[in-house]
Formats: structure tokens, sequence, C-alpha cells
């Protein structure tokens, strides 16, 4: 805790059980940089009245203050970066880099205001790719595994809107941040749990069969459940963490498991399934099958470090200060 008030109450997680705090903490941990007196959740909701015109310049300023005030985040950011690139980041690189953070964010507040038409016009998705997914989800269901990369949550929207209904987990971030961000889930038709709730795996497998997608982010480990995995990147291999859960909720129901990646387009984003990914129903099953997903998108990433979206401590000994 670094609020200051050793008899604050606190949560079960640590956080303060205070909404405001809550906020408060967040932001100080993520280093975004916000004025004082902002809460994150009030910059969100003026970001989603910003009209579509405006977005490009206001995005293309935030990303060049977030270079040059090189916020934590910005700097956790570099070296996650330079791991997936092998090098150091240009300048040009950490401003795409962090333009395209903010242009996932400004997506995401302003999701629930998208019509079914204008989500679908804002995703590109080859027939080889949608043909993999559409028969994975009719015949045995479809865990999806993607890594924080390009706009998620437009890639789930654009499955509902495209008459897949999609059940997800999210970060559970302080209260008045996960209500808000559930709120514009849901109203794209997509149903999200806690990665907090119990049983969570139970009732997705539950929608599952019930005929919906599983959408699951899958680079960051939220859990104490985490499967040790090698990402082989152009810096060398990395022992880091992944969550289980693709790989779990797949042996337990059949479902196929695919991977899927998005990233940014002039218009919108470029959506590609990939697979099927073997899921190993060995006693070593569910780490093989992890592994199997881990090389997946270490390669994805590799491909366009700018579109992943990490801005937390990801490999290990790299913090930023």
């Amino acid at each position: 805790m670094t609020t200051g008030a050793p008899d604050t109450p606190l949560r079960a997680d640590g956080m303060p059980a205070d909404p405001e705090l809550q906020e408060i903490e967040a932001a100080k941990k993520r280093g975004y940089g916000l004025p004082a007196g902002l809460s994150v959740v009030t910059a969100y909701r003026i970001a989603a009245l910003i009209p579509n015109w405006a977005w490009r310049p206001v995005i293309r300023f935030a990303a060049w203050l977030g270079h040059h005030k090189n916020y934590r985040a910005v700097r956790q950011w570099r070296l996650n970066a330079t791991v997936m690139m092998g090098r150091d980041p240009t300048d040009r690189e950490v401003k795409a880099g962090v333009a395209s953070w903010l242009r996932n964010l400004a997506g995401s507040v302003r999701l629930g205001r998208f019509s079914k038409r204008q989500i679908l016009q804002q995703v590109s998705v080859d027939a080889a790719s949608e043909r993999l997914l559409r028969d994975a989800w009719s015949t045995t269901g479809a865990v999806v595994a993607l890594p924080h990369m390009g706009d998620w949550d437009l890639s789930g929207a654009w499955a509902c809107a495209s008459g897949i209904p999609v059940s997800s987990v999210a970060e559970r971030l302080p209260d008045a941040e996960f209500d808000y961000f559930m709120k514009v889930r849901r109203r794209v038709g997509m149903k999200i749990y806690s990665h907090k709730d119990t049983g969570s795996l139970e009732l997705l497998a539950e929608d599952l069969r019930q005929g919906h997608l599983i959408a699951l982010v899958a680079d960051r480990d939220l859990s104490r459940h985490s499967i040790p995995v090698v990402w082989n990147t152009p810096s060398g291999p990395q022992n880091v963490t992944m969550p289980p859960g693709p790989a779990i909720l797949a042996r337990k129901t059949g479902a196929t498991l695919l991977g899927a990646c998005s990233v940014y387009t002039k218009k919108g984003i470029a959506l590609t399934f990939y697979g099927p990914i073997e899921v190993d129903m060995g006693e070593n099953g569910v780490a093989i099958t992890c592994q199997r997903i881990a090389d997946l998108f270490a390669k994805v990433v590799a491909e366009k470090p700018t579109d992943w979206h990490v801005m937390q401590r990801f490999f290990p000994g790299l913090t930023a200060e």
C-alpha cells in the first residue's frame, strides 16, 4: 500500500475498499501520469465523448506527451519492446507503441457507442480465418487465446456482431473501472467474468456448452496458478509465466483451441485466427499446450511489437523504476 494511511480498510486483494482510493492507487501503480484530482473513470468518460474526427490528433498529441514525459508505463513498455525487437526501440517506435495503446483504450471506452454495422466496418478478417473460427465454433466449440495486441475488445464485439456470442474473463480492476468496462462490453453482447471469480472455468465451460465462443486474453499472468513457459524472442529465450485457462478449458471440454491476434490498420483492425493448436492430453499436457500458445504469441508479437500493449512488468528482471 502506498496511500499513506495505515488504517485504510482493504479488500481481500490488498486494494483499498474505498472506490476513490482504489482509483488513486491504481493510477499510481500504472504510471499513467494523470493530473491530480482526475480519476481514471472520469478520464474514460471524458474520452468517450470525444468525436471520431478528433481522435487522431488527440492520440498523436498524447503519444508525443507520453514519450516526452517518459511516464513509468512508457518506460516499462520500452523494456518489454526491447526484448521483443532485439534492440532498443526508436523514438518513432515508442510513439507508435504509445499511440497504439491509446488507440486501444479509446476503442474500449467508446465501444458501447458503436452499432453492429460500425463494428463490422472496423474489423477485417480474411476468409480462411473466419472459416477456421466458424468451423470450430459450430462443431466442437472454440476456445480462443489472444495476446494483448491490437484491440481485443473490438475483436470480441466483431464476433458478437457476426452472430457468435462471446464469453470472456477480464482483469479485476478497481471497482469503478471494472463496472465501467463491464457495462461497455455487455452493450455489445459479451458476457464477462472477473479473473477473481471463484469457479470461472466452470462458468465458461457451461457457456461453451450453450454455444458461446470463449475468448481469453492469455499472455499476462494475473493469478497464482501460472505455468512456466519460454518465449523465444529476438533477444533470446525468455522464461515467463502464462495463465493456463485456455489449455485447461480446451482439455476439459474437448473444444478446439485456436489462437488469434489483431493489429491496427488505418480503418480499424486486421483480425487473424491461427490453429487449431494441438491440445496435449498427457500428464504434463497443460504445460505442453501452454508452451504451444507461447510459441504463437512470441511469433506474432515479434512481427509487430508496437501493437503489443503490455505496459506492465512481463519479463523477469525488467521493471521500470
